[in-house]
């Protein structure tokens, strides 16, 4: 059994390094942790495992010097406006309708992602290019003091968010469009965790270098207060906040993330209480994510619910709030929703339909989150034995993929 203490230095990089499909959220109370692997590193008494995680962030860094800037002029379709400074993207379950000449409206294939929305015609690839490159720039930038990371992650950042003839504008009215129908839809609001959960810490890092000035500070500051009013006062936010399952709470997160980047505590304290109070609608007696559940997906996004909970919670730590231990009148917790996905971890089958089947490493970046915020040895435990039987899966196979690779940078404490 891999022991959770040992673990600490390690899952950081980890967690850092590999984040593909999940938010991370670079928050303050971290920072200690981030300049002691630092110090590590540069004393050269970081262990093996975490010096190749080190290595393999300034190597995806070192590519990323000769990418392309993205912007959302780059797309090929044009949103409803008119206007390519709007974000445009195509809900990734949606398919044309078989049943009609032209294709439209458009049918949902819960699960089943179509091709034809994951393209360059439209933002959604673009951003998440845009926002994994700040991230790890950023990191190899504050790791290792070189400016050239530092330079890059500003260029992308100027490009995207600043610059008049490139800038987004601070909204997601066109995200998540279907085909053949008018109207926005809120389920868009979805894409903007990742700007939420990399910019505001980018910003923080990227400010102790020659490339990030004061006033780009500001000019970006001012972009993710008009992203925060929309989110807060528009149609669509007000109907996401609503939501039931992963996307109220994703919507929650990135309302509490930026509230909270931008000096707001006190909506970022209603909004972590406004996600307590949501487990009570989220979760059934046993911990069921009642909603993720019906998903054709359904362990995936009890997953992904987890991650955007604890996320909140994180922020709800820095504003004096903890959410970790929260309660609720009927007896809902973060602890009981990952004791009801426990059995699966102990090798027990998940009875609900997962078209892609059960992956553990879905679960461990929620599980470290509590592990590391909760004096629970039981989720340590749980976090212990999903990297364990990981690890091992993959000796078994021999089979690697992105999410196994990283984890195999605990293979010294196996």
């Amino acid at each position: 059994m891999i022991q959770i203490r040992k673990l600490i230095w390690v899952l950081v990089l980890f967690v850092l390094v590999n984040t593909k499909g999940f938010a991370l959220s670079f928050i303050p109370s971290d920072t200690i942790v981030l300049s002691t692997v630092k110090q590590k590193i540069q004393e050269g008494s970081a262990s093996d495992r975490t010096l190749d995680a080190y290595h393999t962030l300034l190597e995806k860094a070192d590519q990323l010097l000769s990418m392309q800037n993205p912007t959302v002029m780059d797309k090929t379709m044009w949103p409803p406006s008119g206007d390519k400074h709007d974000y445009l993207s195509i809900s990734r379950y949606w398919w044309p309708n078989p049943d009609t000449a032209d294709g439209l409206p458009w049918i949902r294939k819960d699960g089943e992602t179509n091709p034809e929305t994951q393209t360059d015609a439209v933002d959604r690839k673009r951003l998440g290019a845009m926002t994994q490159a700040v991230k790890n720039l950023s990191l190899a930038y504050f790791f290792s003091e070189d400016e050239r990371y530092a330079q890059k992650a500003a260029g992308i950042l100027k490009n995207w968010f600043l610059d008049t003839e490139t800038r987004m504008n601070p909204h997601l009215e066109y995200a998540q469009s279907v085909p053949g129908y008018s109207k926005g839809r809120s389920s868009g609001i979805l894409d903007g965790r990742s700007i939420a959960s990399v910019v505001p810490e980018a910003i923080t890092i990227l400010s102790k270098s020659s490339y990030w000035t004061q006033s780009n500070t500001s000019d970006l500051t001012q972009w993710l207060s008009e992203y925060l009013k929309w989110l807060i006062d528009s149609e669509l936010g007000n109907k996401e906040n609503n939501q039931k399952n992963n996307h109220g709470s994703w919507y929650k997160y990135q309302v509490a993330a930026l509230s909270m980047h931008l000096g707001n505590d006190s909506v970022a304290k209603e909004t972590v209480v406004s996600a307590q109070e949501s487990l009570s609608k989220q979760l059934d007696d046993e911990g069921k994510q009642t909603h993720e559940l019906a998903r054709t997906r359904s362990f995936f996004y009890s997953c992904f619910n987890l991650d955007a909970l604890t996320n909140i919670a994180l922020v709800g730590d820095c504003v004096g709030m903890d959410m970790w231990n929260y309660a609720s009148a009927d007896h809902k917790s973060l602890l009981l929703a990952v004791n009801y996905l426990a059995p699966v971890i102990n090798g027990e089958e998940w009875n609900y339909t997962e078209i892609h089947g059960v992956d553990l490493s879905d679960l461990v970046f929620p599980l470290f989150r509590m592990a590391k915020h909760t004096n629970s040895n039981e989720v340590s435990n749980l976090l212990a034995k999903t990297i364990s039987v990981l690890v091992e899966k993959e000796k078994s196979t021999g089979i690697k993929n992105e999410k196994l690779e990283a984890l195999s940078l605990l293979s010294d404490f196996e």
